[in-house]
């Protein structure tokens, strides 16, 4: 990925309007086809459509359709993609700040308290001004659910993590459950459900309770843990090109629609795990383990040594991690 070595808060200049356009916008998703959140996106697309009077119209790419979840950035900036709906984390390996953004693994409580740091805490310009240094228009954050762990044992405190083989796909809550003593094996989703039903895994770090039962994660796993230990970032963003070629009712109407599909996606995602938890735990005999207060304090406490370590890697890790820190004073969490 090509990048230019701004300020946050000076890449802000970079973000501008422009005329309108009607070209095709094609944006791959980081799910499948038949993903909640790809379907959202489809519908959202639609809605998008009809507003602007046909101004805006995005072809929905489903995840691996066109390259992978980790080269979409690339893809936009050689005109292969416009756009992507993904989550930065996927760009950690390449950009430390990128990964604050990503995840904030144990920092808050649930996702609604953290998306409050774009609203409330000035998350959402220093996105943008990240976003920009990759010539990228950050449209806004997408509600994404808090993160479980399929297991088959059973994990109740943080201690428990000692010596556990766990699927990680690398990243900060990677770097969070190495502290927290587990031994991290990066494979695929497929390989992870073959590994656990052998015994090669004990537990993975994948997703929440509905794609974790929909993946056949709990096929053996008889565990979900609800640790907060990874509480992942989801975005919609275009190419700055073809963000200024739109007019600014149009980039108004983009916005609406990307923050109303979040609106959306809060109430039908928890909807979703809901269902699958009393699927999972009626049919699949699966006990849900959720961390207490102590062990929450524990990981936020971890999390902070984690911030500390990447914040270092760059200027911009460490405006990101300063901001969140400051934030989280505001609500009294730290």
């Amino acid at each position: 990925m090509k990048t230019k070595a701004l300020p946050l808060i000076g890449a802000l200049a970079v973000l501008s309007a422009g005329t309108a356009s009607a070209e095709e916008i094609r944006m791959q998703t980081f799910l499948g086809a038949t993903a909640a959140t790809t379907v959202a996106f489809e519908e959202m697309a639609a809605n998008l459509a009809e507003a602007t009077d046909g101004a805006v119209q995005i072809t929905v790419l489903p995840g691996g359709a066109v390259v992978g979840a980790t080269e979409t950035i690339e893809a936009i900036q050689n005109g292969i993609l416009e756009g992507q709906y993904t989550a930065p984390t996927y760009f950690a390996g390449s950009d430390p700040a990128m990964g604050i953004l990503g995840d904030t693994i144990g920092a808050y409580p649930d996702s609604e308290t953290r998306n409050r740091w774009f609203t409330e805490g000035g998350g959402l310009e220093l996105a943008r001004a990240l976003y920009a240094q990759y010539d990228l228009m950050f449209i806004c954050p997408v509600y994404w659910p808090s993160e479980q762990i399929p297991s088959t044992v059973p994990i109740e405190t943080v201690a428990d993590f000692e010596g556990l083989s766990m699927r990680a796909p690398g990243g900060l809550a990677s770097d969070l459950l190495s502290r927290a003593g587990a031994s991290l094996v990066t494979m695929g989703v497929g390989e992870s459900v073959s590994a656990m039903e052998t015994g090669v895994l004990d537990a993975t770090d994948l997703a929440n309770v509905a794609l974790n039962v929909a993946l056949g994660m709990h096929n053996q796993a008889r565990y979900s843990v609800l640790a907060r230990h990874s509480m992942a970032v989801t975005e919609m963003s275009v190419s700055m090109d073809t963000w200024n070629a739109l007019s600014p009712e149009s980039q108004a109407a983009f916005e609406a629609e990307c923050n109303a599909m979040s609106e959306r996606l809060s109430v039908e995602l928890p909807e979703a795990d809901a269902e699958a938890q009393a699927q999972a735990t009626d049919e699949l005999g699966v006990t849900f383990i959720e961390f207490g207060e102590d062990e929450a304090a524990t990981f936020r406490a971890l999390t902070d040594e984690v911030w500390t370590e990447w914040g270092s890697r760059s200027p911009n890790a460490q405006a990101l991690v300063d901001s969140h820190r400051a934030f989280l004073v505001e609500l009294g969490l730290n």
